[in-house]
């Protein structure tokens, strides 16, 4: 992190002495008076933002601003700008301002007399500058890039202001092309038929920074899964051991997951129909809770998501109903879930559920009262680099899980007296101390590659299966049981979920469909260009 901070520092002082340079050689007051404009505007927005929401300037805040119209911004002003933080922000940026007449008119008096001083001054701003310049391939990246999605920030969203600018504007720009070419696909979506008989409940849950390792249910030897470790010995769920997501971070994952395409095969998401509105087109009554709808992030990865999977032409015509925001905690969606407020009920009903799940900070995942079972003394992990500390965040990793266990049994529980079938996985893995010193997703260093795919690719992947779905579909347990060990990647779920449904229609393909007799196995792809098998058999 510290590496970046230096990074986008160093750029901003390059952005600012290229500016200076332009100044200096047009002669034109009016060329210095635009920079300041925009400097200055700028500062005052970013200063504004952080002090009253804790953000900076992203897709989503300009996007917000293109959507507000007169009288929302008449209320906002009086509401965030001359209140508070609002109103000492408005300071800052007077203050600011005023700091720059007085350099400007008080020029002489700031020059460094000393030539030793002014040398040593002189070279460390060239040498940072240097820095900076080099890194201005930032801007190439941005306007090549053809998805919002292109990680070329690494781990931390641009500090400096005109970058992040530049960068929103042109991520708004991609989005909503890719938008208006998913709609056109989703718009055109043919219906199929449903051939179950009776009322029939389809559940996708979707987990988030799940460590497979980490799971009772696949040996981890702390009890993190007790509940989902008794639905697999009461023969109700059904785990599968080889299952890996084609990403490690959640937006380019969930865009892949929720349209019919197939990554192996070369196809885009926003080319392919949006599973869901297929359901709904069919008979389905569509309920969709997102547990990240909020969020704090400072808005690369959420911008991305959300404009997709809460676009308003989207969700007309893809979800009967869909909660309106998330909760701090899992649970308190299920609940909301549950009392039924907004939920609607028919006789085929799917529902989806995405949860926070372990997701980066875990020991901000579970409520601390009640699901602290583990602690850095039950860790065993003793490798040369771990501390109490590291410990720690392992046990609260693990804690995370065991919350989360919590939290899909009680997703269970409210389909065990139904004719009803539940699929979980995770959209990704992690990493927290378990093979190198390193916690969340850093790249592979040279010779970790096979355990940085395992960590952070391989996921969770179950079925659990109702008693009555059991008795009414003996053939596709039979299937399940068949499919465990198969190779697979979460991509071409929507081909298992057209099965198990029940649903007939031409966006079905029973070579991708991971329990169908004509199952066959494809490359898997990750992260665009990682042959998985082909590392893990190296």
């Amino acid at each position: 992190m510290e590496t970046s901070v230096f990074i986008h520092l160093c750029r901003a002082l390059a952005i600012s002495y290229l500016f200076t340079c332009i100044v200096y050689y047009s002669h034109k007051s009016w060329v210095k008076g635009m920079f300041y404009a925009i400097g200055c505007t700028l500062f005052g927005v970013n200063v504004f933002l952080w002090l009253v929401f804790h953000k900076i300037i992203s897709p989503q805040i300009i996007t917000l601003i293109g959507e507000t119209n007169t009288t929302e911004a008449s209320e906002f002003l009086s509401t965030f700008l001359l209140n508070g933080k609002g109103l000492l922000s408005l300071f800052i940026l007077a203050l600011t301002i005023g700091i720059i007449i007085l350099a400007e008119k008080k020029r002489s008096l700031l020059q460094i007399k000393k030539a030793v001083s002014k040398r040593v001054i002189n070279t460390i701003v060239i040498i940072a500058s240097a820095f900076g310049f080099c890194h201005f391939n930032i801007y190439y990246q941005i306007f090549s890039s053809k998805a919002v999605d292109d990680n070329f920030f690494g781990d931390m969203f641009p500090y400096d202001a005109l970058t992040a600018t530049i960068y929103s504007l042109h991520a708004i720009s991609i989005t909503s092309h890719q938008m208006d070419y998913a709609i056109k696909i989703a718009e055109a979506e043919k219906a199929g038929t449903i051939t179950e008989k009776d009322s029939l409940h389809i559940i996708m849950v979707v987990g988030e920074s799940y460590i497979k390792k980490h799971s009772q249910v696949y040996g981890y030897d702390l009890p993190t899964t007790p509940h989902l470790e008794q639905e697999k010995e009461r023969g109700n769920l059904f785990v599968f051991n080889n299952v890996v997501s084609p990403f490690n971070s959640t937006s380019p994952t969930l865009k892949n997951l929720f349209c019919c395409n197939s990554i192996a095969d070369g196809e885009k998401w926003y080319k392919s129909p949006f599973f869901p509105t297929c359901f709904k087109r069919s008979g389905y009554t569509i309920n969709y809770w997102d547990n990240q709808r909020v969020t704090k992030s400072q808005g690369t990865w959420d911008f991305s998501m959300n404009s997709f999977l809460f676009d308003k032409r989207l969700c007309k015509i893809s979800y009967s109903e869909a909660a309106p925001e998330g909760f701090p905690y899992d649970d308190q969606l299920i609940t909301d879930f549950e009392n039924g407020k907004k939920k609607k009920n028919g006789k085929y009903v799917f529902d989806i559920f995405h949860l926070w799940g372990q997701h980066v900070d875990a020991s901000e995942r579970y409520p601390h009262d009640k699901f602290t079972r583990f602690s850095a003394k039950d860790i065993r992990n003793n490798a040369p680099y771990m501390t109490e500390s590291k410990k720690q965040d392992i046990a609260n990793y693990d804690n995370a899980t065991y919350y989360n266990d919590y939290v899909v049994n009680h997703i269970i529980n409210l389909y065990r007296d139904k004719n009803a079938v539940l699929v979980y996985f995770s959209d990704h893995g992690e990493e927290v101390y378990d093979y190198r010193d390193s916690k969340g997703r850093v790249e592979a260093a040279p010779g970790q590659e096979k355990n940085c795919l395992k960590y952070q690719f391989e996921v969770p992947f179950m079925i659990w299966c109702s008693d009555k779905y059991k008795a009414l579909h003996p053939d596709v347990i039979r299937r399940i049981k068949a499919s465990l060990n198969r190779p697979f990647m979460t991509d071409n779920t929507c081909h298992l979920l057209f099965d198990l449904a029940g649903l007939k229609t031409i966006y079905y393909r029973p070579e991708r469909d991971l329990i169908s007799t004509k199952f066959k196995p494809s490359k898997r792809i990750v992260n665009n260009n990682t042959d998985f098998d082909a590392v893990m058999r190296k």
